[in-house]
């Protein structure tokens, strides 16, 4: 017993370094993409430029707050937990969003397409300073939580290129039991979403 829970705290570790890992070279090459081969701001008519003008409305700090919350828990969050419910032969698809995430962060910051500031007004150490403490960190709250939610996979199906096959319930919800690590992960997840969220809208509002 005691192994198998060993296993499972040294499971949900690997997945996160695993992850984030993933995750930093996906964006890395996007950015170099975006910086070298894109124009600059071209990522703004997208329609995840339209949702950062969307959060970005508002004038005071609580309404733009609230607007990103409810992106980035409401929305991304959630959908880091509904991908995980469902695995083909064994892969998690939440596993996916890292990879979406690198690839719209990597372009976004590469063709600097801010919906709301400059990057070219920026030093370069004000810039990583910025990243690393609102995007790095809501990255890494999203993977907190996918790393710690592997588990949910009730439905399942065994083949990625026949599309008639359906998923199949394997289990029902309450049979699913994280552990305390993964409980905890899940916990640290959210909350440094919404200390990003925090960040990003004290740096929209000039605070």
């Amino acid at each position: 017993m005691k192994s198998h829970q060993s296993e499972s705290q040294n499971g949900v570790f690997k997945r996160t370094l695993c992850l984030y890992g993933l995750y930093t070279l996906v964006s890395n090459t996007s950015f170099l993409i975006g910086y070298h081969l894109l124009p600059e701001g071209v990522m703004r008519g997208t329609p995840m430029g339209v949702i950062a003008e969307f959060v970005a409305a508002p004038e005071s700090f609580w309404p733009e707050f609230g607007r990103t919350l409810v992106i980035n828990i409401g929305w991304v969050t959630v959908l880091c937990v509904l991908l995980n419910l469902m695995k083909v032969r064994g892969f998690s698809l939440g596993y996916f969003l890292p990879i979406s995430l690198g690839i719209v962060s990597g372009l976004v910051v590469g063709t600097n397409s801010f919906a709301i500031d400059d990057l070219a007004r920026y030093s370069v150490r004000e810039g990583m300073a910025l990243g690393l403490s609102i995007g790095e960190v809501e990255i890494l709250g999203y993977i907190l939580v996918i790393a710690a939610t592997v588990k949910l996979g009730i439905y399942q199906r065994d083949s990625w290129c026949k599309w008639s096959d359906k998923f199949v319930k394997v289990m029902d919800f309450r049979e699913i039991r994280l552990s305390k690590r993964e409980m905890l992960l899940l916990v640290m997840g959210v909350l440094l979403v919404v200390l990003g969220a925090y960040r990003e809208t004290m740096m929209a509002m000039n605070l």
